[in-house]
């Protein structure tokens, strides 16, 4: 390539985002170099510049600091423009989405095929276990440096700024089959953000015949009745329980997904279900909190979901590209890199700004 230098926003310390040149990386023989079309901001984006860190909280289970110069933005499509070695010359022109971590491949838990929970990988975005870098490398850029094998190919009905949502669509799919959704089920989504309503769709796809959204804004929850919801539910207006109930006949529900992570949400959720039922939580914090056991009596469980399989991306593709699973819908703001600070400023702040998903275009 003619170029040296890149923009990039870069994550200098908690609430310090900073746009600027660069050096474009140097790739590995393992690598290919990706012009980024498109990268939405997740919420763990937002959360990295609030200065915590989800990874490690959602991964490991512990607080850890975050370290400087992070080039945020996981979400990530683009298409392939140079490459570390010649005999993947012929990739170059893919029109590509990202799995946007790698684990050790060796620890106990890549062995046993966990390796979304490896607490070794690298990964594009995040705070992870980079050495050796100046930045860590994401997808607020221009160009993004990745991992051959994780340079996921896309088809052309799949648009760059619809596979910004493929990575939160893996998530989604790891949390259904965390959940084991089955034909018949009823299920719950506590909280109507992206990942939210990419569970409800994958819980429809997997024939779970009554799927429940609730919110406590009007806007996501209009989207989930038009994705497919066919009860959505105001938490601000609505007395979720009692709906509920009705709604099973009195049972309560078999899964409830959790994407909030509150006090107050897990407990909701515990309440809302059926005996032998499961509450799947995906979004964690260092929230303390206290329960009746008998909360959990008539064989509730409670279990979290982390990050993917690698495989679960390339099932998410395939949702999308059929269109079993419908994400343009969300995308409501897009901006350009040099937008940055305003998207941030949406994102940090949607019920000011009638947000769901924002995506950023260098």
């Amino acid at each position: 390539m003619a170029r040296n230098y890149m923009k990039a926003a870069i994550l200098e310390a908690p609430g310090r985002l900073v746009l600027k040149n660069v050096p474009i990386p140097s790739l590995n023989t393992d690598e290919v170099l990706v012009k980024v079309r498109a990268c939405g901001i997740c919420g763990s984006d937002v959360r990295y510049y609030l200065g915590e860190n989800p990874w490690a909280l959602h991964t490991l289970g512990i607080d850890e600091k975050m370290p400087p110069n992070i080039i945020l933005g996981h979400e990530i499509a683009g298409e392939i423009v140079d490459v570390g070695r010649n005999d993947l010359k012929g990739r170059i022109g893919d029109r590509v989405g990202i799995i946007a971590f790698k684990s050790c491949g060796k620890c106990y838990y890549c062995r046993k095929g966990l390796h979304n929970l490896c607490a070794d990988m690298l990964h594009i975005g995040h705070d992870g276990r980079w050495r050796n870098v100046d930045y860590v490398p994401g997808g607020f850029a221009e160009y993004v440096p990745v991992w051959d094998d994780k340079a996921h190919s896309i088809p052309d009905s799949i648009s760059f700024d619809e596979a910004t949502q493929l990575d939160g669509l893996a998530v989604a799919v790891h949390a259904n089959n965390r959940g084991r959704v089955e034909p018949g089920d009823s299920v719950a989504v506590i909280g109507q953000g992206p990942i939210g309503l990419m569970i409800l769709q994958v819980a429809k796809v997997l024939g779970a015949t009554m799927t429940i959204a609730i919110d406590v804004r009007e806007l996501p929850l209009d989207v989930a009745l038009k994705l497919g919801a066919d009860v959505a539910l105001n938490g601000k207006r609505d007395d979720i329980f009692k709906e509920i109930m009705n709604l099973t006949n009195g049972h309560g529900v078999n899964i409830v997904f959790d994407t909030v992570g509150t006090a107050d949400t897990v407990k909701s959720g515990l309440n809302l279900l059926a005996r032998g039922g499961r509450l799947v939580l995906v979004a964690l914090s260092k929230t303390k909190l206290t329960i009746d056991l008998t909360m959990l009596s008539g064989e509730k469980s409670i279990t979290s979901s982390a990050n993917n399989l690698y495989h679960e991306y390339t099932i998410a593709v395939n949702l999308l590209a059929s269109g079993r699973v419908k994400v343009r819908p969300f995308i409501t703001h897009i901006f350009s890199l040099d937008e940055i600070h305003e998207a941030f400023e949406i994102a940090l702040h949607k019920d000011k700004y009638d947000a769901i998903k924002v995506v950023v275009k260098p």
